[in-house]
This record gives structure tokens, sequence and C-alpha cells, in this order.
């Protein structure tokens, strides 16, 4: 498993251009990004801030996932949509100068590159790629910014009870310990679990890891922020049931990419861009996706009403196409 240095050189250094026009994979009206918020820990390792959602949400509540949300309009870059959706959700200031000045904090953008995801709510979701370390102006810290633990003394952690719940962070290798033939690398969870699913008639790779709610490698700074769950019965009672929580679906999937490349193993493990292909294929050839109300099929869809499938919007011969060489999405 490679340091939190390499790691971010290979995520920088990394090229992807999309075969599509981004109209066509990140359709007007169903525009979403989430941020990938990296920083370094008490042991030097890079890990990634992931939030829990709240119980009163209407889609994935109470699920683990990333800051993130759908763009406000046509014209919001995904970068700014993750940005402001992590401020609205967690309170990670937009403006670098409070970010430097309150928090002694900064952040930097690693990747821009990588590809839409689309979700089970039929959003397209593109990830933005980020690092936060300390702030400083002295050339010998700002060279080590890779290496040092993130002095998170004036953390700027704040939930929106509406959105979020509670705050945890993991190691951004874990996803791929597995793969990585590194015996000597010893992940967070105390599970890890894979399957698949068929879902609209072609099959979904379904990743879990679970962890536990109290971790000791846990940041000190996200211990202390309060975890709005306890209000919330359901939430509480199902981890207390579980001790863990569910890192899963597309947060996992897409944290799953990203470690890949991070570890420069996407050469040898398949990654999930073909869901471009899809996105693509269901804006092109299916005229789904459209701006306005949802469509009756991707009601249908969303609701896994039996006997639903993307063949329904998609010609048999683009949907191939589409499948072509992918296993799963």
């Amino acid at each position: 498993m490679l340091n939190p240095t390499k790691l971010l050189n290979n995520l920088k250094e990394f090229k992807y251009a999309s075969k599509y026009p981004i109209d066509s994979i990140w359709p007007r009206g169903r525009r979403s990004s989430v941020l990938i918020l990296l920083f370094i820990g008490n042991r030097g390792e890079l890990r990634v801030l992931l939030t829990k959602r709240s119980r009163s949400l209407k889609s994935f509540s109470g699920h683990v996932s990333l800051p993130g949300g759908k763009a406000d309009s046509d014209h919001e870059t995904f970068e700014n949509v993750a940005r402001r959706e992590a401020e609205e959700e967690i309170g990670l200031p937009r403006d670098e100068k409070v970010l430097q000045n309150e928090y002694d904090m900064a952040i930097e953008n690693i990747s821009t590159v990588f590809p839409c995801y689309v979700s089970q709510t039929v959003l397209s979701v593109k990830p933005l790629v980020c690092f936060l370390h300390n702030y400083s102006t002295d050339q010998s810290k700002i060279r080590d910014k890779y290496t040092t633990p993130l002095n998170a003394d004036k953390f700027f952690g704040k939930l929106n009870p509406g959105e979020t719940s509670s705050l945890f962070s993991i190691p951004i290798n874990d996803l791929v310990a597995h793969l990585s033939g590194d015996t000597t690398y010893k992940p967070e969870y105390t599970a890890r679990k894979e399957n698949k699913w068929k879902y609209g008639g072609i099959t979904w790779d379904v990743k879990h890891f679970y962890y536990p709610v109290d971790n000791n490698n846990e940041m000190s700074w996200l211990r202390d922020i309060e975890d709005l769950s306890s209000y919330d019965s359901s939430s509480s009672m199902e981890e207390e049931f579980t001790k863990t929580k569910d890192v899963w679906g597309m947060t996992a999937k897409i944290l799953s990419d990203i470690s890949l490349v991070a570890n420069g193993l996407q050469d040898i493990h398949e990654l999930h861009f073909n869901h471009e292909d899809l996105i693509n294929g269901l804006y092109v050839y299916g005229k789904q996706m459209q701006p306005g109300k949802r469509s009756d099929w991707e009601k249908s869809l969303i609701n896994r009403t039996k006997g639903v499938k993307y063949t329904d919007v998609i010609p048999e011969a683009n949907m191939k196409e589409i499948t072509r060489g992918s296993s799963t999405f």
C-alpha cells in the first residue's frame, strides 16, 4: 500500500477524458456532485471524510455518504456544487480566506477528472477530489503537507441537522487492501462483503465495508462533534444493534475507484467508469434524465417496480453496446 505522497501524486497525475459531451453525461436537471475530502491522520495515513445522512431525508436516509448534492442551476459547475453542499452539510467554508484565517487550514484540488456515476435515484454524480491540510507560509511546512497530520484544533465541523447526523473518517487505502497483496496492512473495518445485484436488468457490483461505531483510530476532533443521530431513534438503535457503520453502495464504489487509481492498480482491477456509458444511453437513446419532473419509467425504476429494465427505454442494440466488455456496473 502506498504512502500519502504517492497516493496524492498518482491522483493528480491521473488522466481521463470522457467519450461524451458533458451535457449527455451530466444532464441539466439531473446534476449532482460529491466531495472526496482527503486529509492526513494521526498515524500519517491518508483518510477521507464521510457523513451519515439524516433520517429525515427522503432519499438514502441514515446512509453513510460523501458530502454533496444536486446542482442549484444549470450554470453551477460540479466543483461549485460539491463545495457549496459541503459548506451547507458540514460547515466547510468555501471562502479560502475564512478557512485560512479562522481555522488555519487550506484546501487543494487534487483531481477534477473522475467520471460521472449514476445513482439509484437516476442522478448523475460527479466527484471532486480535494486535500485538506494545515495552512502555512513556511516553505518547509508547505513541502511536508502530504505527510503532516491535519491539526484540527479549530475544526470547522458544524452539522446541518436536517441533512447530516454525524461525521467520521476512514483510511482511503482500506477500500483496496484486499486487492493489494500487502499482508502487513491492517484495515480499520471489522468486516467486508461483496455481492452482485440485478437491478433494471443489469448486474451491479455492491460493496460493503463495516466500520466500528467506536473506532479507536478515529480523529479526536471528529469524535468531539456531537453525533446528532442520537436524536434519531431508528438510526441510533440500528447502530447500537450492529455496532458498525456500513460504507456501501455508490459511496464505496466511488472510493474504491479512487483508491485503485491512487495505488496505481487501475490497470489490474476493473473500474466503474462504464457508468458514463449508461448515463449517455439513458439521456441520448432513452430520452430519460431530462429537465423537469421524472418520467414514469424513472419513477418505476427508483421504486424497484418488478420487471422494469433499462431496455424498456434504451434500444436493445444500444444496450448491448453499453454492456459490452463490462460485467458489472
